[in-house]
């Protein structure tokens, strides 16, 4: 997620936009890995030029419930009409800070949930993707 660059919103996107439009279908058991592009492009470069970089990397600023994402939404954009989710419908799984360990330990720092948010919806809005 993050400001949108190409003409046309992808999947990711188009999952916030139907959010703020108030849809209630609900993802109570959808967990997500949420990234903003920038930390993917950066994610890239830092593995292509570090030796020491082998192996996958999970490239995510966090693994939260989609009900986490949806209450942050609400919470920075009251004006929208945000549904709730329900935030704990697998107990058991938990949310993750350090999913992307290895680039951290690389030295990438994530941008955080709030502004992959902001940036998304600022650049909707722009765009004219949402009012």
């Amino acid at each position: 997620m993050g400001p949108v660059i190409p003409p046309r919103i992808n999947a990711s996107m188009l999952m916030l936009v139907r959010l703020i439009e108030g849809c209630t279908e609900t993802y109570e058991d959808y967990f997500m890995g949420l990234v903003h592009f920038k930390d993917v492009a950066l994610a890239h470069i830092l593995v292509y030029e570090t030796k020491e970089a082998t192996g996958r990397h999970l490239c995510v600023e966090a693994i939260s419930h989609y009900g986490d994402f949806a209450a942050k939404v609400a919470e920075l954009y009251p004006e929208y009409n945000v549904p709730r989710i329900k935030r704990d419908t697998q107990p058991g799984l938990l949310r993750a800070k350090d999913g992307s360990k290895k680039l951290m330990d690389l030295g990438l720092e994530f941008i955080p949930m709030e502004q992959i948010i902001k940036d998304a919806v600022e650049s909707l809005k722009n765009k004219g993707s949402i009012s």
